[in-house]
């Protein structure tokens, strides 16, 4: 059986997404095993990573722009890689001018560019938060999907009670913003209940609380509570469990179906 997906605008996404976050290596565990993803993802590791996500059905990476990332996208893609590539922008310290961030995003054709969520929390505790509606603009005007990241679920509830243009959202089931890496049951419980209650797709991330929690019974949690339109991204990490890629979307796709939210 194979992954449902989808949409996010025009374009069909499968409901499991290869998370990017080990590729630029951001473990949320220690400088060390951040260091130990750098070293293990080398561009060649990172396309033959992509290139199983996409033989076991996973259509789409969820990845930070930055030029490592774009660089190894535009080589796989010139090896013959169809993955979509949804671009989360930098975080806000990366770049002097969000608008050009975002023009050099689109030179590498993502099919979605939604802004970093961290940074989105940073904006609404300085009260500038609407200062992303013109960036939001002008990533519909380049021709790509719109959407907003944040860890925090007050923020997701407040941009679609505001009505910010965007296809979706991109949602953490922990508030790292808040307590960086305390992974708590009632932020994963606010997140999830703001999720159903937003009628846009919404991306989850942080599922597997960067690795703390056991794959099957987290992965059955999110995908009972969260909506049909929704979908999960998850970071992969291959060095030790080579067969990972293809044991997460052999157990989602069997929990989509048990669950009866097949689509």
């Amino acid at each position: 059986m194979k992954l449902p997906t989808i949409a996010i605008g025009s374009h069909r996404v499968s409901r499991l997404i290869i998370g990017g976050n080990p590729y630029s290596g951001i473990s949320h565990h220690s400088s060390a095993k951040s260091k130990e993803m750098e070293d293990y993802y080398t561009a060649d590791q990172i396309m033959a990573d992509l290139r199983e996500a996409e033989r076991c059905g996973i259509n789409a990476v969820l990845a930070r722009a930055d030029r490592h990332i774009m660089r190894v996208l535009n080589e796989y893609r010139n090896t013959g890689g169809k993955i979509q590539w949804i671009a989360q922008t930098a975080k806000g310290s990366e770049y002097a001018d969000l608008a050009a961030h975002i023009r050099l995003i689109a030179h590498y054709q993502p099919i979605a560019i939604y802004h970093h969520g961290g940074t989105t929390d940073q904006l609404y505790d300085a009260g500038k938060l609407d200062t992303l509606h013109d960036a939001l603009k002008l990533i519909r005007d380049l021709g790509f999907s719109p959407g907003l990241g944040t860890h925090d679920p007050r923020i997701l509830k407040q941009c679609y009670h505001e009505g910010y243009d965007v296809d979706f959202y991109v949602c953490a089931l922990y508030n790292h913003t808040r307590h960086r890496e305390m992974y708590l049951d009632a932020d994963r419980n606010a997140a999830i209940a703001t999720i159903q209650a937003v009628p846009l797709p919404v991306i989850s991330i942080k599922v597997l609380a960067a690795g703390r929690s056991e794959p099957l019974p987290a992965f059955r949690s999110a995908l009972e509570r969260i909506k049909p339109i929704d979908a999960i991204a998850v970071g992969m990490y291959t060095k030790d469990h080579s067969n990972q890629i293809h044991d997460n979307v052999t157990m989602v796709t069997r929990l989509i179906k048990e669950s009866g939210l097949l689509r």
